[in-house]
């Protein structure tokens, strides 16, 4: 009876913080520059600490599966715009349109959801597979993304500049920093590492409430019809063909099950950035975005059957 009350609890801190964004942005008719204001908080300040603390920290068995889980990221991000190529063979769409379908089925919310997630249900130990995932899509995104977006954008872009904004990205410097640590043997002192600590919860909570101020700004009806093609393979297809390569792995039961989380996951925010960045159609990366999430939601209860 006291574990269905804590998973009660803890559904409904989930919600709650998603229904305080989404009130905020209503309310306060600010949303988006508050919403600005959060993610510049936590891509430049605490997802960095995150990375930093959460690398340094990790346990030594984690790091040992760091391979396999980073091949199944790449399987994760890389088979979603296969399928796409075969779903686009069918019917007609502009490129900016094609554009944002590619971006969006292939860059999945892996961190600011997974995270507060995994950490709920999983404990702190969850982090560093939740963070290895999301620097290992992060690299993809600012190669690949950049490539999708370039390929179908009718902006002329610099290939320097988006690799100067890559290499600028503060989670990517944090990472860069932590491996270097991490290879000097570095330990973080307990002084510090104690209140270093709190920048999981922190971040969790936070990331929570950009995702219900992007659901209150970008909220609208219009192309839903349009969005289902991302994400029926993005929230659907992609973690079916996931599921067996997770059992097939030999991943220990909590990475296997961050996994699987993970390509459960509806598109990022950061795709209506790149789409905006390269001249697609930002609005109907918007929608897919927000429809993507808004479905998600009601799956959140059944997640204890993943956990076990």
């Amino acid at each position: 009876m006291q574990t269905l009350l804590n998973l009660a609890y803890q559904i409904l801190i989930f919600y709650s913080f998603i229904f305080l964004g989404y009130l905020t942005a209503k309310i306060s008719r600010r949303g988006e520059l508050l919403n600005n204001h959060l993610n510049a908080l936590l891509i430049n300040l605490l997802v960095p600490i995150l990375v930093v603390h959460t690398l340094l920290t990790a346990s030594p068995d984690s790091l040992t599966e760091i391979p396999m889980i980073i091949l199944l990221a790449l399987f994760v991000h890389l088979v979603a715009p296969a399928l796409m190529y075969l779903r686009l063979r069918i019917g007609q769409y502009d490129s900016a349109t094609k554009g944002v379908f590619y971006i969006c089925a292939t860059f999945n919310n892996a961190l600011f959801i997974p995270l507060p997630i995994a950490v709920m249900f999983l404990g702190a130990s969850a982090e560093a597979v939740v963070v290895l995932f999301s620097l290992t899509q992060m690299i993809l995104l600012v190669t690949l993304g950049s490539f999708m977006g370039a390929a179908f954008s009718e902006k002329s872009t610099s290939w320097s500049e988006v690799i100067r904004k890559a290499v600028r990205f503060p989670p990517f410097i944090a990472a860069i920093v932590a491996i270097l640590l991490f290879a000097l043997s570095f330990k973080i002192p307990e002084v510090i590492a104690s209140p270093l600590s709190y920048s999981g919860p922190i971040t969790s909570y936070l990331a929570l409430v950009s995702v219900g101020l992007g659901i209150g700004i970008r909220f609208t009806l219009v192309d839903v019809r349009s969005a289902l093609n991302v994400i029926g393979i993005r929230q659907v297809l992609v973690p079916l063909l996931v599921l067996p390569l997770v059992l097939l792995s030999g991943l220990s039961p909590d990475p296997a099950r961050i996994v699987v989380l993970e390509s459960l996951m509806p598109p990022a925010v950061l795709t209506v950035v790149y789409a905006a960045s390269f001249g697609l159609d930002a609005e109907r990366a918007a929608t897919i975005v927000t429809v993507g999430t808004l479905l998600l939601l009601p799956i959140i209860p059944f997640l204890p059957l993943l956990f076990g």
